[in-house]
């Protein structure tokens, strides 16, 4: 934390310095210029060390606005939910929290919407789309920023691919899953441990990454109703049930209990359909072989599915004004990147380009990943219907896996069980 914090403060020197110099203005306040003094009320959950990350990101903005104070209260994050709720239904909501996507969806309709704080269609234009439309309220306003985010993609034994003399950096660039397919059976063939092709963690959350690259989706057009029963999701779980079959994608997972970051770190599987943070943990633990991150093949389309955290304020807090001006400061190029890279997460604005401390290219093919997946995705994935009815959909696609039902049966009950939440 020391380490992290003396970086912070050694950037945000620089920075004071090149505006003392003239360099560049310091941001200015979009609202009405006033400078009476303000405590914006805070809430923020921790994941790690966040919390300290960001009051040292956001110092030189405090410098640079001496009325603004903040007034930041820690929650644990299972008490997080319930005590927002509180604060908002009591009229008493903080001026800035962090939002996790899911707790966003479920109170959406009290965040305030940004539109006569700031330039809206400005902001629609800085942030990649997948991460923006988790900021849509139900009446397409924007009422949240992205800070910081997340994606899925593949990481693949680097060592395992050049003992099969393939250069998987180079092969990656334009693969197909057709072509996945072909050269991962000789990667097998070429390293005697090596056991799979593929891992994918046992969530739908991974399950829809290739679901997506496949045409395939879990709600209708305008996200009213259920529609599993598609071409692409049928074309997707038959694949997955073919790779389970044939043993390239090792049935311990989806049909047993074997964690697949485990697999991978133990050389067992080429490659690994997991999220971006799967890069801290697999640079701390493995030291065997040589890893990285590659594009993921193409199927119909190239998707990840987008996660992350957003800032957020509400209707009825005490300084709506200056808390968006705190938010878009925070959003901003400059901090974003110092927070993302501090806290090693991924950039959610069009223009992120982050020098992390270890692990660059990595992070940036995740990035590269999310900057082409489509709206569609979050559109789905903050749905709170759907999100009732993903855990019985896991459980139909293992009974497909296993061959108790055929893949008509199995979309054909996700979609009637998910339907009597959208009723």
């Amino acid at each position: 934390m020391r380490r992290v914090l003396a970086v912070l403060v050694s950037a945000l020197v620089m920075a004071a310095s090149l505006f003392a110099n003239g360099g560049s203005e310091a941001p200015k306040a979009s609202g009405s210029g006033t400078q009476k003094d303000v405590t914006l009320s805070v809430l923020w959950f921790n994941d790690g060390d966040e919390s300290e990350v960001f009051k040292a990101t956001m110092q030189d903005y405090l410098a640079q606005h001496p009325n603004i104070k903040l007034d930041m209260q820690i929650v644990a994050y299972s008490d997080y939910q319930q005590k927002l709720k509180m604060l908002i239904s009591g009229g008493n909501p903080p001026d800035v929290a962090r939002m996790s996507t899911g707790d966003l969806v479920a109170l959406i309709d009290t965040a305030l919407p940004l539109d006569g704080y700031t330039d809206v269609g400005k902001v629609k234009e800085e942030f990649m789309p997948s991460m923006l439309a988790y900021a849509y309220n139900r009446e397409g306003k924007v009422v949240a920023l992205p800070t910081e985010a997340t994606a899925n993609g593949m990481l693949v034994n680097k060592t395992a691919f050049k003992n099969a003399g393939i250069d998987i950096d180079a092969v990656s660039k334009s693969w197909t899953w057709a072509d996945w397919e072909k050269v991962v059976k000789q990667v097998i063939a070429a390293n005697p441990e090596m056991k799979y092709g593929l891992a994918v963690d046992f969530t739908p959350h991974r399950f829809s990454t290739i679901l997506y690259q496949n045409g395939g989706h879990w709600l209708n057009a305008d996200q009213t109703g259920m529609e599993f029963d598609n071409p692409g999701s049928v074309k997707m779980l038959q694949w997955f049930k073919r790779m389970h079959d044939e043993n390239l994608i090792p049935k311990s997972v989806w049909l047993g209990s074997e964690n697949p970051a485990e697999l991978f770190q133990a050389g067992l599987v080429a490659c690994h359909i997991g999220g971006s943070w799967n890069v801290n943990t697999y640079s701390k633990n493995i030291a065997n072989f040589d890893w990285g991150c590659v594009r993921m093949p193409k199927a119909d389309i190239r998707s990840s599915v987008p996660g992350g955290k957003l800032l957020a304020s509400f209707k009825g807090c005490a300084h709506p004004q200056e808390a968006v001006d705190f938010m878009l400061a925070a959003a901003d190029k400059q901090h974003s990147e110092a927070y993302d890279k501090a806290t090693k997460n991924l950039g959610a604005r069009n223009d992120s380009s982050i020098a992390y401390d270890s692990n660059t290219e990595d992070f940036a093919v995740f990035t590269d990943e999310l900057k082409v997946t489509p709206a569609v995705t979050a559109n789905e994935w903050k749905n709170p219907n759907f999100a009732k009815v993903a855990t019985y959909a896991k459980e139909q696609i293992v009974q497909y896996l296993l061959g108790n039902i055929d893949v008509q049966t199995c979309v054909a009950n996700v979609d009637k069980r998910g339907a009597q939440y959208f009723k």
